[in-house]
């Protein structure tokens, strides 16, 4: 005869029979927005004044690779209101669902729109996740890796931009919505200085005549110069200046280059064709490179006419301007082992810093530099270029030779460097795995560097705190907040967070009471699954 079991015998196989299927430990911090397993954070959306957080959901689409974009908003409150569908079939790797390593994208502009790429046939769209209209931008077109569609770019401020539609046309949308269609008289994306482009809030382009034309945010055009083929530009605190290129014939086609000061209407002809010369960022001196393979540089003030030649011992540097300086700075070769570091500057002899190799840090803000932003410190490496990971190091640039301290151990590869608001560098640094990195804070000033966060990824940094995702494994982590000051941490989602954004606000990325929005997805299907807002402590 078969014993009597009590209730609790059944109950206990039902729960082991489940138990996969049930979420580990406590509920995540915060509230569920969004539950379902399969919708993934694309991006939070700018504030636009209603008081509304929205965050744009990816789901999948009706294909494999394809994705549907959909928009939920939240009160102050966190009350979330009903998903609403933007757009269907976008591909998921680019615009709002780019991915890097599990960090959210940041594509969404201030007036709340975002740019996505249709699957079917590669064009760009526009999508504004507030009023839900849709624009074409950027239609596929040939290009000369076949057909292709280009993302537009944007002013200093992204309150204005230009999309291609074609190889020489565009439209240019003003921060009111306004549109105005442009020719251009080369191709917009080519090898070499752009046709068209962005100088502060000014749109400057050459058109099918040959002229540049500057496009001011009044929409009021101004034809600057004729002939132009070619232009490039820096902005200065005193306005945009430009550096033209000309094709003549005297008696053969030749280049002729020049600088225009569009504000005083003055163009100085330069005393080279300008092709290997660059700009300084004051805006007052010209760089010709091209006797570079010698080892000579010359500097032309285009204002007073003066032409100054700085010699080195080396040659194949391609030089980078300090910030805010008329100091070109460069790594240059003297034979197969032997390199250094050479600044020169117009009025002073070259400096040669040997043995040293420059190197470009990513500062977070999308390109590669061997400078802070200010200008403070600079980044090299003194270790054998034949090995697989370099040492790098962070110096003042204002006593270059003067005390280094190492930003990353040996045999691991250093990935970000942002500076912090009281002059340390936060850094990341990983030996295999981007995903695998570890945090420290480190203050080049000093060299006394503290580790963070281990084995993950740092997502944000404000003035005060870092959030990111830490002890990764299977592509999800602990969504971790860091008190910079008391290096105090807060684990605000265990083990399953999959991505993660801090609310778009102020100054401060990363304040006390910043709503962070974030994917969770358990190992094994759970009821936590989806969207998640919590606050930063």
């Amino acid at each position: 005869m078969t014993p009597f079991r009590p209730r609790a015998w059944w109950v206990a196989i039902v729960v082991a029979a489940t138990g996969a299927c049930l979420p580990e430990g406590p509920p995540p911090a915060g509230v569920q927005v969004v539950a379902d397993r399969q919708a993934s954070l694309g991006a939070l959306v700018p504030p636009n004044g209603d008081g509304l957080l929205r965050a744009l959901i990816l789901r999948p689409g009706a294909t494999t690779d394809s994705a549907n974009l959909s928009v939920v908003s939240l009160d102050a409150a966190n009350n979330a209101s009903p998903e609403v569908p933007l757009i269907s079939d976008i591909d998921p790797v680019y615009g709002v669902g780019c991915r890097n390593y599990g960090l959210p994208p940041c594509s969404v502009d201030s007036s709340g729109a975002v740019q996505v790429r249709k699957i079917d046939d590669g064009s760009w769209a526009v999508v504004n996740a507030i009023t839900g209209e849709i624009k074409a931008s950027g239609t596929a077109f040939s290009g000369p890796t076949g057909s292709v569609g280009f993302p537009p770019f944007n002013s200093a401020s992204g309150d204005r931009s230009f999309k291609a539609n074609s190889s020489t046309t565009g439209t240019l949308v003003d921060a009111d919505g306004h549109e105005t269609t442009i020719q251009l008289g080369i191709p917009v994306y080519q090898f070499g200085p752009p046709a068209a482009g962005f100088l502060g809030e000014d749109f400057f382009y050459v058109d099918p005549q040959q002229e540049l034309v500057d496009m001011p945010p009044s929409d009021v055009p101004q034809k600057l110069a004729t002939g132009v083929t070619q232009f490039s530009g820096v902005e200065t605190p005193d306005g945009p200046v430009l550096m033209l290129s000309r094709v003549i014939s005297d008696p053969k086609p030749v280049t002729q280059a020049s600088v225009l000061d569009p504000i005083s209407g003055m163009e100085t002809v330069l005393p080279f064709d300008g092709s290997d010369a660059q700009l300084s960022p004051d805006g007052r001196w010209v760089l010709d490179t091209e006797g570079e393979s010698d080892g000579r540089f010359t500097f032309f003030d285009y204002r007073t006419g003066t032409e100054q030649t700085v010699e080195i011992d080396g040659r194949g540097g391609y030089p980078v301007w300090l910030p805010g300086t008329a100091q070109a700075w460069m790594t240059a070769f003297s034979g197969m082992d032997r390199y250094a570091v050479w600044i020169v500057q117009p009025g002073a002899p070259a400096v040669s810093l040997p043995g040293v190799y420059m190197l470009n840090v990513d500062l977070g803000k999308g390109s590669n530099q061997p400078f802070t932003d200010d200008g403070q410190y600079w980044f090299y490496t003194t270790t054998p270029l034949e090995s697989a990971t370099q040492v790098v190091q962070v110096a003042r640039t204002d006593d270059p030779t003067g005390p280094a301290f190492v930003l990353n151990p040996p045999s691991t590869f250093l990935d970000r460097v942002v500076q912090l608001p009281d002059g340390r560098l936060l850094t990341t640094a990983y030996p295999k795995q981007q995903d695998r990195s570890d945090v420290t804070v480190v203050d080049p000033r000093t060299g006394e560097a503290n580790v963070l966060a281990r084995r993950g990824l740092l997502v944000t940094s404000g003035q005060t705190r870092m959030m990111g995702l830490f002890h990764i494994g299977e592509g999800r982590g602990d969504l971790t907040t860091i008190d910079l000051g008391t290096a105090q941490a807060t684990v605000l989602a265990p083990e399953f967070t999959v991505t993660a954004s801090a609310e778009p606000q102020g100054s401060d990325a990363l304040a006390p009471g910043t709503r962070i929005v974030y994917q969770f997805q358990a190992r094994t299907a759970s009821p936590y699954d989806g969207i998640w807002v919590a606050t930063a402590p």
